[in-house]
C-alpha cells in the first residue's frame, strides 16, 4: 500500500466505504424521479495501532503538502486500486515517551476519492 509513492506501514484495518454520489435529482411532469451523474466514490479508512515516530513524520510530512494524492491499496470489489483521494481527516494519540520520543497509537488516516 502506497500513498504517492510513500510505502505505508502495515495497517491494523482497513475500512473501504463504497457510496453512491449523484449530480442532480428531481421529478419529470410524469412525476418519476430522475436522476443524472450517478458514481460510485470510495473513502478508505486506514488505522495502524502502533507508528513510531519517523514513519509519522513521514506521512505527516506528505499530508502537509495538502492537494490530492494516488492510494494504491486493496480494494475488496476490484482486487488492488490505485485512486486520487484527498485526506479528509487524520489522528494520532501517544502511547508513551520512550527515550524522549513518543510511541504513537491509534494513528488513523481517512481519505476520500476525488
Amino acid at each position: 500500500m502506497t500513498l504517492n509513492g510513500l510505502a505505508l506501514p502495515s495497517p491494523a484495518s482497513l475500512s473501504v466505504r463504497v457510496a453512491p454520489r449523484s449530480g442532480t435529482a428531481q421529478y419529470n411532469t410524469l412525476g418519476q424521479l430522475v436522476q443524472d451523474g450517478m458514481r460510485d466514490k470510495r473513502t478508505v479508512e486506514i488505522t495502524w495501532t502502533r507508528m513510531d515516530s519517523a514513519a509519522l513524520s513521514a506521512l505527516s510530512a506528505l499530508l502537509n503538502e495538502g492537494g490530492f494524492f494516488t492510494l494504491i491499496y486493496p480494494d475488496p470489489l476490484s482486487g488492488s486500486r490505485e485512486m486520487s483521494c484527498r485526506a479528509k481527516e487524520h489522528s494520532a494519540r501517544v502511547r508513551r515517551m520512550q527515550s524522549g520520543a513518543p510511541l504513537w497509537a491509534d494513528v488513523t488516516l481517512t481519505l476520500e476519492e476525488r
